[in-house]
């Protein structure tokens, strides 16, 4: 039985709680509790709800994991800035100043990137939300295969129910 036959033949109950597995990326940290809460719940009632609430948790880890990585990033620019910034003289309308408003604007430009990349993960967290709730078929671009691959090397195989 291939998986899009398993998402088609999926309950509404079904369907909720595997998008509720995936928007809970809206809550960074206690969304990957609720995806695995509803993982351990489910992984043994329903394949599909299983899979799909597998791939939230991933999916939010690697969220946690890009946010940990990113802010020390920014807090690495920042200390940089300020061990820069006291270390000589800057006379105005040279290249020095130049470089140190360049340097003082690096960790927001950091900070802003972050914004936009957290903002992205989580339109793409409800957008396999509202697929799965729409009752079709949703994997996330590299977990996803990933994690059928995986699944299927342990025997237990994901696309099958």
């Amino acid at each position: 039985m291939e998986f899009e036959d398993v998402s088609a033949k999926a309950t509404q109950d079904e369907r909720i709680l595997a998008a509720l597995a995936h928007a809970s990326v809206i809550l960074p940290f206690w969304g990957l509790i609720g995806a695995i809460v509803i993982w351990v719940t489910q992984r043994e009632k329903s394949r599909f709800v299983s899979f799909q609430a597998l791939q939230g948790v991933a999916y939010q880890l690697v969220l946690v994991l890009g946010g940990f990585l990113g802010f020390a990033c920014y807090m690495c620019s920042v200390l940089g800035m300020l061990l820069i910034m006291p270390m000589g003289r800057i006379e105005p309308d040279t290249a020095g100043e130049a470089l140190a408003t360049i340097v003082s604007l690096f960790p927001f430009c950091i900070l802003g990137l972050l914004m936009l990349a957290g903002f992205a993960f989580v339109l793409y967290g409800l957008y396999g939300a509202v697929r799965v709730l729409q009752g079709h078929d949703f994997r996330y671009v590299v977990i996803g295969p990933w994690l059928e691959r995986y699944l299927g090397a342990y025997g237990e195989p994901a696309a099958t129910g």
